[in-house]
C-alpha cells in the first residue's frame, strides 16, 4: 500500500516536471523565433532603397527626377 502511493506521487511529480520542461522549451523557441522575426522586419525597414520618382509631361513622357544635393531654401516659391 505504501509503495504504490509513493510510486503514484513520484509518477505525478515526474509528469508535471517533464511537462514544465517541455513547455519551457517551447516558450524559449517561440521567444527566439520572435526576436529573429523582429530583427528581420527591422532590417527590411532600415535597408530599403528609395523608389524611383518620375515626372510626366502633358504628352505622357516620363522623366526621371534626380535628387538635389542641397535642399531648396530660397524665399522664391518654386511654383507661381
Amino acid at each position: 500500500m505504501i509503495n504504490t502511493a509513493i510510486e503514484k506521487i513520484k509518477l505525478r511529480k515526474g509528469f508535471y516536471r517533464d511537462l514544465y520542461r517541455k513547455e519551457l522549451l517551447i516558450l524559449i523557441i517561440f521567444l527566439v523565433s520572435q526576436f529573429v522575426i523582429i530583427g528581420m522586419v527591422m532590417y527590411v525597414f532600415t535597408n530599403q532603397n528609395m523608389p524611383p520618382f518620375y515626372a510626366s509631361s502633358s504628352d505622357g513622357i516620363l522623366t526621371p527626377l534626380k535628387a538635389m544635393p542641397t535642399p531648396n531654401r530660397s524665399d522664391t516659391p518654386l511654383l507661381k
